[in-house]
């Protein structure tokens, strides 16, 4: 298991970086439901990983850390699915505009914020049990790295809050969604995971 997790791990790495390069591309050619399937396809790859870490670590920590894990990256999944269809229904049969821009947004919006916001959440949790479990077993640096990740708890949460309130509150509405942020953060705390397993327990 662990040999195919570190295989699927660094192919969704690949896809990530994948993206990366052909972000401005894909774009241009207005194919948004290929760049979401590719992130839906991409999170797949990195399924496996709460349960092996969970098996490798061998910590009763890291249990409730690996079900948030998995809620995590299954949501996303789902929801980087449901973003492509949505988008590529629209590019191919919408051309006489009979879904209005309005129906649109609202589409959107229930597939991406607080949605998004919501499941990165999930993620700090499972960073903030890994961190606890690493600390446990006394690997400081890997601990020190999982609480830094886990102290974006605290960027997604205002994120879920301001895109949930009726009533606005003026230091939310200060800190903004950032794709960028998210991106790199994500694919950083991927990278540090598959490097983790694949270096110390593939070796």
């Amino acid at each position: 298991m662990l040999f195919s997790t570190i295989i699927f791990g660094w192919i969704g790495i690949l896809i990530f970086l994948l993206i990366l390069f052909n972000f401005k591309k894909m774009t241009e050619n207005n194919e948004y439901a290929l760049l979401h399937l590719m992130q839906a396809i991409m999170y797949a790859m990195w399924l496996p990983l709460p349960f092996v870490l969970y098996q490798l670590l061998d910590s009763d920590i890291l249990l409730v850390g690996s079900v948030f894990g998995s809620v995590y990256l299954i949501l996303l999944v789902a929801g980087m699915a449901l973003q492509t269809g949505h988008i590529a229904f629209l590019a191919k049969y919408n051309e006489d505009k009979k879904i209005s821009d309005s129906q649109t947004n609202y589409m959107m919006a229930t597939l991406s914020l607080p949605y998004e916001g919501l499941v990165n959440f999930f993620k700090c949790l499972w960073a903030i049990f890994l961190g606890l479990c690493f600390w446990q077993k006394g690997e400081g640096i890997m601990a020190v790295v999982m609480f830094l990740f886990g102290l974006f708890i605290f960027y997604y949460l205002i994120i879920i809050l301001d895109a949930s309130l009726v009533k606005s509150v003026k230091l939310f509405e200060k800190i903004k969604p950032n794709t960028v942020l998210v991106n790199v953060e994500t694919f950083l705390f991927f990278l540090t995971l598959m490097v983790y397993i694949t270096f110390i327990f593939g070796a």
